[in-house]
């Protein structure tokens, strides 16, 4: 009833408030939006890819390399096998540190961070066969994993036979 009388009306048409055309527009203008949006997916107007950086030639100019071929462009420089080791030794030693301070010595969770310990370790030691530190770590992580195991499939016995459930628990804490 309040809308009826604030609206004017010119000849039997009745006029639109200021808010109700602003209201009108925004809504015809977010669907058509949607509309190019969703055109835009189905007919890209532009190639989707990496820009190319300030230092990059254009893929079609440029001088052409000697013997009339183009040289390949090289991806990014791969990081050098110590620095790669490095990482690995310190990530490694890390997740093992993590794992090794989970209260609960038969988790899942516990299991799982000695295997990516153990793993990252192991790229560490592919990229410097000779690093002892690496070495030492991945000895040690393998010792933690299998306790772990053990532990794990301990639990995993006890809780199939009940009845064993006894004989079948570990001989002490650690």
């Amino acid at each position: 009833m309040a809308r009826a009388e604030a609206a004017v009306t010119l000849g039997g048409v009745e006029l639109l408030l200021r808010e109700e055309v602003a209201l009108l527009l925004a809504t015809l203008v977010a669907c058509g939006l949607l509309v190019l949006g969703t055109l835009e997916l189905i007919w890209p107007t532009r190639q989707r890819g990496p820009r190319p950086s300030r230092d990059d030639t254009p893929r079609g100019g440029g001088p052409a390399a000697p013997g009339g071929q183009r040289p390949e462009p090289r991806g990014p420089d791969p990081a050098p096998a110590e620095d790669r080791a490095t990482i690995a030794l310190r990530v490694g030693r890390a997740l093992l540190e993590r794992a090794l301070q989970d209260p609960d010595p038969t988790s899942d969770w516990r299991a799982r961070m000695l295997c990516r310990a153990i793993a990252c370790l192991e790229r560490g030691r592919e990229a410097a066969p000779g690093d002892a530190r690496l070495r030492e770590s991945l000895a040690a992580a393998r010792e933690a994993l299998a306790q772990t195991d053990q532990r794990l499939a301990f639990r995993w016995l006890a809780a199939v036979m009940p009845q064993r459930a006894p004989r079948l628990a570990p001989a002490g804490p650690e």
